[in-house]
């Protein structure tokens, strides 16, 4: 007898708390989807941040540019164009701005010899694209954009120690092609 009044305390026990977990689980609050989050925008493109324990290489790519009578072409921007950055020689893909913005800052103008100067430090490559364009207009005669592709070869490693990597030189002749 004992045992049955156990056994039925022991269900009575069970199904209170099944009954009262049940109703626990319940809520009245009515169901909506939830807001979309808005989509964050891009921040500006800066300069890529080299920190301490990334690998570096010194740039200096230099040269002259001339139309193909071989005259020397004054006031051509010349870029070096990052790592990751899309380009063909006419557009350039991604937020317009930063670009017009990251053009202008890095470019370099050809002297009134059609000389230039790059220098820059970056990643280690193994080729570096250089961006050519005429953006006088008329000004000096109309001319085609151009994308080069320059493999990085005969790196000095001279001065080469630990993440520095060493540095590229290059002299280059660029003659551009009239609209």
């Amino acid at each position: 007898m004992k045992i049955k009044i156990l056994k039925l305390k022991d269900w009575l026990i069970l199904s209170l708390m099944g009954l009262m977990g049940f109703s626990s689980c319940h809520s009245t609050k009515e169901l909506t989807a939830p807001e979309p989050e808005p989509k964050p925008t891009p921040k500006p493109r800066e300069e890529i941040r080299l920190m301490y324990g990334v690998p570096t290489m010194d740039y200096h790519i230099s040269g002259r540019v001339k139309d193909a009578k071989g005259k020397p072409v004054e006031g051509v921007a010349i870029n070096m164009l990052e790592r990751g950055l899309n380009a063909t020689a006419d557009t350039i893909y991604g937020d317009q701005d930063n670009i017009r913005r990251y053009l202008k800052k890095n470019e370099v103008r050809t002297d009134s010899q059609g000389r230039f100067v790059v220098n820059a430090q970056d990643l280690p490559r193994e080729s570096v694209r250089v961006l050519v364009r005429d953006t006088d207009g008329k000004a000096n005669g109309e001319y085609k954009n151009q994308l080069l592709e320059v493999p990085v070869d005969n790196v000095d490693r001279s001065k080469a120690n630990g993440m520095y990597q060493g540095s590229f030189i290059k002299v280059m002749e660029i003659e551009l092609e009239e609209r």
